[in-house]
């Protein structure tokens, strides 16, 4: 994505006078003269090349660059902030602009989001209330996301990848599976009754990346696990790591685990993990690039797909 030096002279002379300056609209409509309705088109423009792609409405984005850059009645500012809360794709996309706008701007920026209800949920701790992963790893800080139950992924990992449309390495994720499975007593008939619940098509959000996945919810018994399986995205460096969340909104949402192994040059992930008892509550599957152990929330949304169980 561009930066905020490089987008042309006019969009970023409105973001500098509003974050560096805090003048407002018609304060920089006098001084470049032109209308106010013009430099809030640039503003737009700006915040459009330097965020990630979206779907997001231009209507709504509009109203998010005015409440990013302070521009909004307070009333209308209470409102989009509330907004901001019940909707994952919104706030991706507000979330990834912050950070670009954090590092040029004078103040903070608006609050991001608060929801009309509950206090932000502490994530500190990305393992299910019920017992803990049976093993992790905390190489390069990342839990390994794993899932109680290895019979899910052999199960199922393999339909993962052919509605993905390709194959790759994650013929191995399931042979590893399958082979962990022979360690125990109860594995065939754990895999026998495996069974999908939910596919979940997931979308990219970041202009960089082609990045596509798929994700199943598969249920053993009373037991609930996600595989997921995508291509194309962002090789992982030595300072971040992927996670995978379930999400309403900033102020309600789950931290399932982190990816490990972590993203290769091929750009493939597979990975499995265990779902919590309330997984049902959740609208949405969320995973992030992040670069700390315990985010408080999603940092950058790289695929978002919606999460609907019978």
């Amino acid at each position: 994505m561009p930066s905020v030096d490089s987008l042309p002279a006019d969009q970023r002379a409105v973001l500098e006078l509003v974050l560096r300056q805090g003048r407002g609209y018609d304060e920089i409509a006098r001084l470049l003269a032109v209308d106010r309705a013009g430099v809030r088109r640039r503003a737009l423009a700006a915040l459009d090349a330097i965020g990630p792609r979206t779907e997001v409405p231009p209507e709504s984005r509009g109203l998010i660059a005015d409440y990013l850059l302070g521009q909004l009645p307070p009333r209308v500012s209470d409102t989009v902030r509330e907004r901001l809360g019940r909707s994952p794709s919104e706030f991706a996309w507000t979330h990834a602009l912050a950070s670009e706008l954090a590092q040029i701007s004078r103040d903070p920026l608006p609050e991001i989001p608060v929801a009309p209800d509950g206090q932000p949920t502490a994530l500190g701790d990305p393992e299910p209330p019920r017992g803990r992963p049976r093993r992790s790893s905390r190489r390069g800080g990342a839990v390994v996301l794993t899932l109680a139950g290895a019979a899910i992924a052999a199960a199922v990992v393999v339909g993962v990848v052919l509605a993905l449309g390709g194959g790759g390495s994650a013929g191995n994720h399931a042979s590893t599976a399958a082979a962990q499975l022979s360690s125990s007593t109860t594995s065939t008939s754990a895999a026998a009754q495996a069974r999908v619940v939910a596919q979940i098509t997931l979308q990219p959000t970041a202009a960089a990346t082609k990045a596509q996945g798929v994700a199943q919810v598969v249920r053993v018994g009373e037991n609930q696990g996600i595989v997921l399986v995508a291509r194309g995205m962002p090789a992982n460096t030595k300072r971040d790591f992927y996670a995978v969340w379930l999400f309403n909104s900033i102020t309600d949402e789950r931290l399932i685990g982190f990816v490990s192994p972590g993203v290769g040059a091929n750009g493939q992930m597979e990975t499995t993990g265990a779902l919590p008892a309330n997984v049902a509550h959740y609208r949405s599957v969320l995973i992030s690039l992040e670069t700390h152990t315990q985010p408080k929330a999603p940092t950058r949304v790289v695929l978002h797909g919606a999460l609907s169980l019978p």
